[in-house]
């Protein structure tokens, strides 16, 4: 039995409430990386919120083209952590739970083959919201990475 499917279509609005606490696959546009049996625990108009392992994570829903629901039998779910579904926080930015954190940075493909898929491990210092920018710290180099350009983020075990 296949579970609940969502595709979502450019310039329409992307509506996940149906998927909030339950294990999904999300699949990104072209080369992009996705999440495979994360946990989404919120989200809004423009971003997911998911959980994978004790790990959050941020999926921005320009970038996605389906989520599928997975299932699981009781054994299998009884070995994943508890999801917390809790209500989308409006006054706090997006990125800004990252702040302090190490994280995999997931950048978006524009070329195959692309020269740096994204930033792995990297400790995010803070946003720039008026710029639209994150400042991260990747072994010894600073970057400022634009907002727009960034499909997904999760907290790292490095």
């Amino acid at each position: 039995m296949d579970g609940l499917k969502i595709v979502h279509r450019q310039g329409e609005y992307f509506d996940v409430t149906p998927l909030h606490g339950k294990y999904c696959t999300i699949s990104m546009t072209g080369q992009d990386v996705g999440y495979a049996r994360v946990g989404i625990i919120s989200s809004n108009r423009q971003y997911i919120l998911f959980q994978f392992q004790g790990n959050i994570g941020l999926a921005n829903k320009a970038y996605v083209t389906d989520i599928s629901e997975v299932r699981m039998t009781e054994r299998a779910l009884r070995k994943e952590t508890e999801l917390i579904v809790q209500e989308w926080d409006e006054s706090v930015h997006p990125y800004a739970r990252f702040v302090g954190e190490r994280c995999d940075i997931h950048m978006h493909q524009t070329r195959m083959f692309e020269a740096t898929p994204g930033f792995f491990g990297a400790k995010v210092l803070y946003v720039d919201d008026r710029n639209n920018l994150i400042r991260i710290r990747e072994n010894s180099s600073q970057y400022n990475v634009n907002l727009a350009m960034i499909c997904g983020i999760m907290q790292s075990n490095y």
